[in-house]
């Protein structure tokens, strides 16, 4: 016995010595992997690039993806545009280079990010630069900004105009012997269209093209103003598609000049006084993050404004960044209860919307809040559609940005039919013995019969009858006056005001100083949720793998990505209990 005690110590002891000199081997390579971790070298030239995931809250995004051994950091635009502006009097940073040709935002949020860049050339004197092989519409609006744009003498500008195009899944699941039972209240409500049909309808068409035509418009007009174009040559170099070529951009002026990127460094060296080939000290954003202490000018003020940040589809039981969930919100509203010192609270919505369950539980608690006399101001981002727009009916005042996509004031469900598949190709066959009528409906590997496809159906009016109501009731309007709008259309942000879907037209600092005014709050502090956590055993695997990543990248071609996007939506719907108030397409630019 005491042998079997002293080998079970020897080897627990062995195993913490282990652990021990392990975290120290680790420690010792994370201080090595921060040495510096302020210092940022004199004349510093800051590179934008705005590819990748990009959240209105820096990490609100899912990194639950095993094959990545570098979880990037996804920051924030609101942190990026607080960065930029910081640039702009940060004696270490002598001049900007917007090097992104392409970026994965929404139309607001590129605007954001362009007023920040503006802002930036206008209170420094530092040259702000943009350099492309190939710019994208959303990689040239934001170099539009710039001081001089420069592009490789073998490249071009896909101004080609907005589109959307959409796959239709109705024949390829028809020859799986899958049927998708669709049920819809709104006319407008679309979402749903490419499981029944094989092209667009009408109204979708219609609705689609009411809004790419304003973000046309709006997209026009900054570039005509930035680059002293006339609107009539800008619109018709579009439409030929005449920019693909380096030197057509050039002649058109909207490119300053035809440069390989090192003969940008060239001119770079030259503004810093470097000799020929001498190194130019770089620095990315997620650099200057990590080096840029901005909390200092930070308010710590007694009184506090709660921003909450409900980003991300709405999610039925879904505990994770990027997605908006019952749960997690209920935890957020808690605390927010809680703390004393926070008068008022200001939503910040960038959601196209989903599951009709979560969207009412959270709205029920964000009036429970109300009326317990704490006022919530709702403000919109790139989308706050269908459940999104559900989530803030009832805020004090709602506050939507010009080009924000919001309404779509409708509901519809999906449920898979797989019988023929079942039955007809696989040969698996079903039998059922049963107490009750229904005990063994709505299984997918059934048809539904007309008393199922009645019931569900019903819930889906009445979801939908539910939401008008919820709207009626917090916009102070009758439930007829809501009707006319609804039918599930989308409006743009302008247009929803006109129909008093929404107060005012501004972006999140407005409404953060309408709650502040509404309460009467000259000093204050804001308390931003959710807090995004990551693992310190996460943040130093991104350390050490920064300039060498080690994520695994599959490459598919496009019908197999057609095929796994349609697969994650059938998952999203099977798990989904009550109708979906989800917007009918997104556009990414």
């Amino acid at each position: 016995m005491r042998s079997f005690l002293k080998l079970v110590f020897t080897s627990c002891l062995g195993s913490i010595l282990a652990i021990f000199f392990l975290l120290i081997i680790i420690l010792t390579i994370s201080l090595i992997s921060t040495s510096g971790k302020k210092n940022i070298p004199k004349d510093a030239v800051l590179l934008l690039d705005f590819e990748g995931l990009m959240p209105e809250k820096t990490n609100n995004v899912s990194q639950n993806n095993q094959f990545n051994f570098n979880p990037k950091s996804a920051i924030g635009t609101f942190k990026i545009i607080e960065l930029i502006k910081h640039a702009a009097s940060d004696e270490r940073i002598s001049q900007i280079v917007i090097n992104s040709e392409n970026s994965q935002m929404g139309f607001v949020s590129m605007t954001h990010l362009a007023e920040a860049l503006n802002y930036c050339r206008e209170n420094s004197n530092k040259p702000i630069y943009a350099y492309g092989d190939f710019f994208t519409q959303s990689g040239y609006i934001l170099a539009s900004e710039a001081d001089s744009i420069f592009l490789n003498p073998q490249g071009g500008i896909d101004l080609r105009g907005f589109g959307v195009m959409k796959s239709f899944s109705k024949d390829f699941l028809e020859k799986l012997g899958i049927k998708m039972n669709v049920f819809y209240a709104g006319e407008f409500k679309s979402a749903a269209e490419v499981y029944y049909r094989n092209d667009m309808s009408e109204n979708s068409k219609k609705q689609t093209r009411e809004y790419l035509n304003a973000l046309h418009n709006s997209f026009v007009d900054i570039i005509a103003e930035n680059r002293n174009i006339d609107k009539a040559v800008l619109s018709d170099g579009i439409d030929n598609y005449s920019f693909s070529n380096a030197q057509s951009s050039l002649q058109k002026g909207v490119v300053d000049e035809l440069l390989h990127w090192f003969q940008l460094e060239d001119k770079i060296r030259k503004n810093l006084g470097l000799s020929d080939g001498k190194k130019i000290n770089y620095i990315k954003l997620s650099e200057y993050d990590k080096k840029t202490n901005l909390s200092k000018n930070k308010k710590s003020a007694k009184d506090k404004i709660a921003v909450v940040f409900a980003e991300g589809e709405i999610r039925y039981g879904e505990e994770t960044d990027g997605i908006i969930n019952e749960k997690t919100y209920h935890k957020i509203f808690d605390k927010i209860k809680k703390n004393k010192d926070i008068k008022a609270m200001v939503l910040r919505v960038n959601s196209p919307g989903g599951s009709s369950f979560t969207s009412d539980a959270i709205l029920e608690e964000i009036k429970s809040m109300q009326a317990n006399g704490l006022p919530v101001i709702a403000s919109f981002g790139n989308y706050a559609a269908s459940g999104g727009y559900y989530i803030a009916c009832s805020a004090d005042t709602i506050v939507a940005e010009q080009n924000t996509l919001t309404g779509s004031i409708g509901a519809f469900s999906v449920f898979p039919d797989a019988s023929v598949l079942m039955e007809d190709r696989l040969g698996i066959h079903f039998d059922t013995v049963k107490t009750g009528k229904f005990a063994t409906s709505f299984s997918p590997t059934l048809k539904l019969g007309p008393n199922e496809k009645q019931i569900i159906e019903n819930s889906n009016k009445r979801i939908y009858n539910t939401f008008i109501n919820r709207v009626a009731t917090g916009r102070g309007m009758t439930t007829e006056e809501v009707e006319q709008i609804a039918k599930g259309r989308v409006w743009i942000g302008t247009k929803a005001k006109e129909l008093k879907l929404v107060d005012e037209i501004g972006n999140l600092q407005d409404a953060i100083d309408i709650a502040a005014n509404k309460v009467g709050l000259e000093d204050y502090s804001l308390l931003e949720y959710p807090n995004i956590e990551t693992s310190p055993w996460m943040e130093f695997v991104a350390s050490l793998a920064e300039n060498n990543s080690t994520e695994i990248k599959f490459k598919d071609h496009q019908i197999t990505q057609e095929i796994l996007k349609l697969k994650s939506r059938l998952k999203f719907y099977s798990k989904n209990k009550s109708p979906l108030v989800l917007m009918p397409f997104k556009v990414v630019f």
